[in-house]
């Protein structure tokens, strides 16, 4: 009996497909989520901002 678990081999001299290199991609998405986070504490700044001024005292 064989048993069918062994990989096989990989001949004819093809190389796998290098490896992607992702890092632009997460800089860039997480450049984006901070701008995201900064419009979202600016614009609640500006609607909210004298109830926050009052409530600190200023």
């Amino acid at each position: 009996m064989s048993e069918m678990n062994e990989m096989p081999e990989v001949s004819g001299g093809m190389n796998p497909a290098p490896k992607k290199n992702n890092t632009t991609l997460i800089i860039a998405i997480v450049v984006v989520v901070l701008l995201c986070c900064c419009c979202v504490v600016g614009a609640g700044g500006w609607v909210y901002g004298d109830q926050i001024v009052q409530a600190l005292g200023m």
